[in-house]
């Protein structure tokens, strides 16, 4: 009796942790759903793309601290929101969205490898470079938060402010641009 008892505090141990886990990544899960989502209704020319963004994106999720992962689900998001409003062009608005994920990805993990393996601790023994780690902290950390402001920025412009076509006549611009009354 007291080894079955035993088992099942292991197993609900267990099951306790994986909650845990759970519950301490799901930024990360709620991530990796919109993503997988995103790539699979991409089209074949972009999917190649879309695919290794999406897995950079999803190891930046997982992997790189604060605020990354939930800067990474607002950015999807907002891209889903931006590919279902684009009228003109979605297959550019849709290479806009993985374009950002990949370069968003990319500082999210030079983010986490910098701090993560203490490459900016390095030089605290010099006063000069501890100066020049204190700068490269602060433009590090402001980077984390205005890359994914000006994504966003350039969804909502590429939304409501479209180039003319090539060949558009300049009369029709204008009368689409002032519904007719200009």
């Amino acid at each position: 009796m007291e080894l079955i008892i035993e088992r099942l505090i292991w197993v609900v141990n267990g099951f306790l942790a994986i909650l845990y886990s759970l519950a301490d990544h799901v930024v990360a899960l709620l991530f990796t759903a919109a993503a997988t989502a995103f790539i699979v209704t991409t089209s074949a020319e972009q999917r190649a793309w879309a695919l290794g963004a999406g897995v950079l994106s999803i190891a930046a999720s997982l992997l790189a601290p604060a605020p990354v992962p939930v800067f990474l689900l607002v950015m999807i998001l907002g891209g889903w929101a931006a590919v279902t409003l684009e009228k003109y062009n979605p297959p550019a608005q849709r290479w806009n969205v993985i374009r950002g994920l990949g370069l968003y990805a990319m500082a999210g993990l030079g983010f986490m490898i910098y701090r993560n393996f203490g490459l900016g601790e390095s030089v605290l023994t010099d006063p000069m470079m501890s100066q020049g780690a204190g700068y490269l902290n602060a433009l590090i950390g402001v980077a984390m938060y205005v890359i994914p402001l000006g994504f966003l920025a350039m969804l909502a412009q590429a939304i409501w402010a479209h180039p003319p076509a090539p060949g558009t006549p300049a009369e029709l611009i204008t009368k689409v641009r002032t519904r007719g009354r200009g």
